[in-house]
């Protein structure tokens, strides 16, 4: 009797757990992780991962957190966040003033915004967005396939910018129009302009570009 009364608890239990909800939220030490919901860095503390599958990842002012990640939700680091490195497959990146990423930032189909102060040391990519440097600093390169680029209020790109085309098969990554690039007359880009594919370029008076390279590059 008392293994039958055993067995019938355990099954009560299984049944309210399989009934429950697929999202949780929780901390691993200091990695806070959510499949079904957003998370959030609160202000001026220090995480190690931040994740989720199916929400938002919010990085508060003047937190630190090693890597933001989502899938399916946007990231937004707000004033004077630290991260290693910040990456999501749909949805944008909200780069705000004074953020410090150390290594890199992408997103697959989103838009990448970069606010004044901020700065990126590696990567800032994207394949079907639009890339907005506002007064702001690339380490590395900039890089998409289908998305307009917009270089603003004096900043500074190190390691060129790169608008590649896709050999996906299967895949279909290019719109009609060609890509925009534009260049502030007090913006740098260090490194080559490389472009596969169709580009208007307007590059402002004052501006400073590396060499452009591309068959298929109207300049505006």
């Amino acid at each position: 009797m008392k293994s039958l009364a055993c067995i019938a608890a355990l099954i009560v239990v299984w049944l309210a757990w399989a009934a429950g909800p697929v999202s949780y939220a929780g901390t691993n030490g200091n990695d806070v992780t959510a499949v079904n919901s957003s998370v959030r860095a609160n202000d001026g503390q220090t995480y190690g991962t931040l994740s989720t599958v199916n929400g938002d990842v919010r990085v508060g002012r003047g937190a630190i957190a090693d890597e933001a990640k989502t899938v399916n939700g946007s990231i937004t680091l707000e004033n004077d966040a630290r991260v290693g490195e910040a990456h999501t497959v749909n949805g944008s990146l909200e780069i705000s003033e004074g953020v410090a990423i150390e290594r890199q930032a992408h997103t697959v189909n989103g838009d990448i915004d970069m606010r004044q102060r901020s700065r990126v040391g590696g990567d800032v990519a994207t394949v079907s967005g639009d890339i907005e440097v506002e007064g702001a600093e690339v380490g590395g390169e900039i890089r998409t396939h289908n998305g307009d680029i917009e270089l603003s209020d004096g900043s500074r790109v190190r390691g060129g910018i790169y608008v590649k085309k896709s050999n996906r098969s299967g895949w279909n990554w290019s719109k009609d129009d060609p890509v925009k690039v534009h260049i502030c007359s007090t913006c740098v880009v260090d490194g080559d302009l490389r472009f596969e594919r169709p580009v208007e370029l307007r590059v402002d008076s004052g501006a400073k570009i590396g060499k452009v390279i591309g068959d298929n590059v109207r300049r505006l």
